[in-house]
């Protein structure tokens, strides 16, 4: 029998002593660190991985970390030459494709065995430029895994397109490194015998092929039988991983983008540009001031909404403020590199900070107007440092649609919105100041004539 197997180039892999993970029937996962790697949280190193899944899977990925956002990802599909390729990619701002990493991919090796062995894509991995979300002897090492059934890729492009996997297909786990162990710097998934070969050929992303001959052995790789989203290392064809529990679908993330971008959108593009044109048209302070105030409070109810989502695609991580002295918390390792770590976050906090000081200088202005009877350095002041916020809102939630990788349709809206409110708030200055001039008034000096609303309270 064995030498049939070994006629017929299947390679038992040896993944019984290895952590393992089977998310669905027919896919599993398992890793194994080698002697003397250097390989941490903060630091690149050596690590074996297996990826094992029927060729009826259009693709099926493996990620090291938390979430999909800046993961280091690999992505198995068939070559169209009876291999496979791996893509190393990375993961990005998450949920959307991950894209080629020639840095990842410069140490990433497919190993002997690999290929489609009786009907499965087999890809045995060696990665030297990888590194982990926790330690190489973590009991709880973060990673992740999705997959997508269809028709084959066959492609041997690292750049290859891939379909966006399911709402269910996917799993949050956790390998046990404890157990990942190995004896020697070699390939773990099959065992060396001067007799008998067979041959395979495989591409990775650093274009490396795979060849050599090895005998089968008398290990296997368990069998597997658990549903996406079920528990644990006592799952068949599970051993030394498990699930993460209180895992955030891609379609609740969807959903918090969705809602940071429309109301974010609305207030910065049509509410804010709105509350200063009724400034001009309708000339009552207090249907100003309340439109702007409404603005205020959408933005701070989108900043809260953007928090969350940067909780959720890891462009920030939360501590506890409990925790945190007041002085500690400005320089905290969270601030620096997790919540600043991109220039939409960035411009977002800093101008919703600089929007909560317009409304008192909207009421400095209110109440020199009443007392001067026209304009002082405070109304030009509380003015121009409107339209400079409003235009920074409205150029930061374009940096927003491309963070979020939006459709060239939604831009396309955006844009066009944003041009129509920006021209209508021109044309309404350009009308008051006509009109101011036409009934004799004096422009930017005119006086004021109390009762008849030549006042702002938030933004003009």
């Amino acid at each position: 029998m064995k030498s049939i197997l070994r006629s017929l180039g299947v390679v038992a892999p040896l993944t019984t002593a290895l952590p393992s993970f089977s998310p669905v029937s027919g896919v599993t996962y398992s890793v194994g660190i080698p002697p003397g790697s250097t390989i941490s949280a903060s630091a690149k190193g050596g690590l074996y991985f297996s990826i094992t899944a029927p060729t009826s899977y259009q693709w099926v990925g493996l990620g090291i970390g938390q979430q999909m956002a800046n993961a280091e990802i690999f992505v198995m599909y068939t070559n169209g030459q009876g291999n496979v390729t791996i893509s190393s990619r990375n993961g990005d701002q998450g949920h959307v494709e991950p894209t080629v990493d020639s840095a990842l991919a410069a140490g990433v090796t497919l190993l002997q065995g690999s290929g489609i062995v009786g009907g499965n894509m087999v890809a045995y991995v060696h990665c030297t430029t990888c590194s982990l979300d926790s330690s190489a002897t973590s009991t709880s090492s973060p990673w992740i895994s999705a997959w997508v059934q269809g028709s084959a890729l066959n492609s041997n492009s690292q750049s290859q397109t891939i379909a966006q996997h399911g709402g269910s297909d996917y799993a949050q786990f956790t390998f046990d490194l404890s157990k990942a162990a190995l004896t020697k710097d070699a390939n773990p998934f099959i065992t060396q015998s001067s007799t008998g070969s067979t041959s395979g050929t495989g591409t990775s992303t650093a274009g490396t092929a795979a060849t050599g001959s090895s005998s089968s052995s008398s290990g296997s790789s368990s069998g597997s039988s658990s549903s996406s989203g079920s528990s644990s290392s006592s799952d068949s064809g599970s051993s030394g991983s498990s699930v993460v529990s209180g895992i955030v679908s891609p379609k609740t993330i969807l959903k918090y983008d969705e809602a940071h971008g429309i109301v974010m959108g609305t207030t910065a593009v049509v509410l804010f540009p709105l509350g200063a044109i009724f400034m001009r048209t309708v000339s009552h302070p207090w249907v100003h001031a309340g439109i702007q105030t409404l603005s205020l409070v959408g933005m701070i109810a989108g900043l809260g909404l953007g928090v969350k989502l940067a909780q959720y695609r890891e462009y920030v991580c939360l501590p506890s403020i409990f925790s945190l002295a007041p002085l500690a918390f400005f320089s905290n390792r969270w601030v620096t590199k997790q919540l600043f770590n991109n220039t939409h976050t960035i411009f977002g906090v800093a101008i919703i900070a600089l929007l909560l000081i317009q409304p008192l200088l909207g009421l400095v202005h209110h109440y020199m107007y009443k007392r001067t009877q026209g304009r002082t350095s405070f109304s030009h002041m509380h003015i121009w440092y409107g339209r400079i916020l409003m235009l920074l809102a409205v150029v930061n939630g374009g940096l927003g649609l491309q963070l979020a990788a939006n459709t060239t349709g939604g831009k396309t809206v955006y844009i066009i919105v944003s041009a129509v409110m920006g021209a209508a708030y021109i044309a309404s200055v350009v009308f008051k100041r006509k009109s101011e001039r036409m009934r004799g008034g004096f422009g930017r000096g005119e006086k004021f004539v109390r009762g008849s609303g030549n006042e702002s309270v938030i933004l003009d």
